[in-house]
């Protein structure tokens, strides 16, 4: 399988070399004027310390916000190398991995994670690197352990069988995976037919890489856990149905990916 990245730095990379840079000026800023006091080059009193003091806890808040943000891309990125070795490990030639990929002219989700271009077709990948557990309900996504605990609700025709009263509290998510998911999976199909490329199937996929699914009902697009990627690789990828079509021919698929690795219009 060969593997495509982006020829140039990515935004998602822009953004961590910022971030990277805010947290080590902003939060050591910070740190060095929490100190001040300490070694005695301020003192512990007056309205100079207290100004200094509240700075300086801005600033070491500020850092840590941003080191946030940089933690979370290094583990994305690691999630990311995971992937692309699994894939490269069970799958031949015939596929081509396009990791990070910005489509020219697309910018209502920016970078996609990945493109899985082969005989089934294209598969779209969202990457989540969520921690805890989950439940997918449609395209809402919960996780457990956070807001409120569901209050208890009688059952129709019957106010004798009711739902436990202390159900676990779980949080909906701001953002849906799988509505990401689904808008660069239409964003892909839409490139590809603006420049007169052959039509293809578009499957959108969403990976958690750290997370865990307790409960999966009827998501608008397959979410797997990473340890299911090889089951999902054997089951959609290495076994085409025949009720699926027929694969999608290798000149086909080269002509893809040479437009998608120049990207141009």
């Amino acid at each position: 399988m060969r593997i495509v990245r982006a020829p140039t730095v990515t935004n998602q990379e822009n953004l961590y070399r910022r971030d990277l840079t805010l947290t080590v000026t902003q939060g050591g800023a910070g740190l060095v004027l929490l100190l001040l006091p300490l070694v005695g080059l301020l003192p512990n009193e007056g309205a100079g310390f207290w100004i200094v003091l509240v700075i300086g806890l801005g600033l070491l808040g500020s850092g840590v916000w941003f080191g946030r943000a940089t933690l979370t891309y290094v583990q994305n990125k690691r999630i990311q190398d995971r992937l692309s070795e699994t894939l490269a490990r069970h799958l031949n030639d015939d596929y081509i991995y396009f990791r990070n990929l910005a489509l020219t002219g697309q910018r209502s989700i920016g970078e996609i994670d990945g493109v899985l271009l082969g005989p089934p077709g294209a598969i779209v990948i969202q990457i989540e690197n969520y921690r805890g557990e989950f439940a997918v309900e449609g395209d809402n996504w919960y996780q457990y352990g956070r807001g409120k605990a569901v209050k208890p609700v009688a059952r129709p025709f019957t106010s004798a069988q009711i739902e436990p009263a202390n159900r676990e509290p779980r949080q909906r998510l701001e953002d849906s995976p799988t509505w990401t998911a689904i808008r660069a999976g239409r964003e892909v199909k839409a490139w590809l037919s603006v420049r007169g490329l052959p039509q293809v199937a578009v499957q959108p996929l969403v990976i958690l890489g750290a997370g865990k699914i307790r409960n999966l009902k009827r998501p608008s697009t397959q979410v797997i856990e990473f340890s299911q990627l090889e089951d999902y690789i054997t089951q959609n990828l290495l076994a085409i149905k025949p009720t699926e079509g027929e694969p999608l021919p290798e000149v086909v698929v080269e002509q893809i990916a040479q437009r998608l690795q120049t990207n141009g219009d």
